[in-house]
């Protein structure tokens, strides 16, 4: 947990500040995925469960959503406090930050590439915890099936101990401990068959990509999962 802490402090190891506000278009179509599954009320109060400098809050922020942002990043954690106080309008949501969960029950969680940094056996039991009835929660996460996810880390130079969590997250191994944790209606939609970011400046590309990471048998090796749960 330290590890992870140290690294995401730094501002080279956390998603680029501009593409936080304003979105490239693969980054606004996951975005758009984790919304449609959430299927919000107006004006819900939401968890981002590892929102680091704030890809994910800001977005429903701007939505109108109250959004709990969560990281055990303190730097993070006070760039997105600081796009949220540059960028907001009367039409935002409010904004709260917490280096841990809060106590009090929530509409949706959301997150994007975090659970792959932690234990997902030992989490959603808490995070199931803080819904709502019927609350949903919904996470974007790296295919470990794709061999590509494990040449972008070597080229980047990310430490394996970073990422090495993304064994977890396997289609078959998500389905089953969403189960275990009590959620119901799980559902993993393959999410592009190929890196969706280089895709960005090609809108019918990407628009392609996307729905291929769904098709049967090739969502398997899909790029990225988009996991849906619900509290009953």
């Amino acid at each position: 947990m330290n590890d992870q802490r140290t690294y995401f402090d730094q501002l080279a190891h956390r998603y680029p500040q501009p593409n936080t506000v304003n979105p490239p278009y693969a980054q606004l179509l996951e975005l758009l995925a984790l919304e449609s599954s959430l299927k919000l009320k107006p004006a819900s109060t939401i968890i981002d469960f590892g929102a680091g400098n704030g890809r994910v809050s800001l977005y429903f922020l701007k939505k109108g959503h109250n959004v709990i942002a969560v990281d055990i990043s303190k730097h993070s954690l006070h760039a997105l406090q600081t796009i949220y106080n540059e960028h907001k309008t009367s039409s935002w949501g409010t904004l709260t930050t917490h280096t841990k969960l809060p106590t009090i029950l929530v509409d949706a969680i959301v997150g994007a590439d975090i659970l792959h940094h932690v234990s997902i056996k030992e989490v959603l039991p808490k995070l199931i915890k803080l819904l709502k009835h019927e609350g949903t929660l919904s996470f974007s996460e790296p295919n470990a099936w794709h061999l590509l996810w494990y040449i972008h880390y070597w080229l980047s130079r990310i430490p394996w101990d970073i990422e090495k969590n993304i064994l977890q997250c396997t289609y078959f191994n998500l389905f089953t401990l969403f189960q275990n944790a009590q959620f119901s209606h799980v559902s993993i939609i393959g999410h592009g068959l190929l890196p969706t970011t280089p895709l960005s400046a090609f809108h019918t590309v990407c628009n392609l990509n996307v729905v291929m990471g769904n098709f049967p048998i090739l969502r398997f090796i899909a790029f990225r999962y988009i996991i849906r749960g619900v509290k009953k």
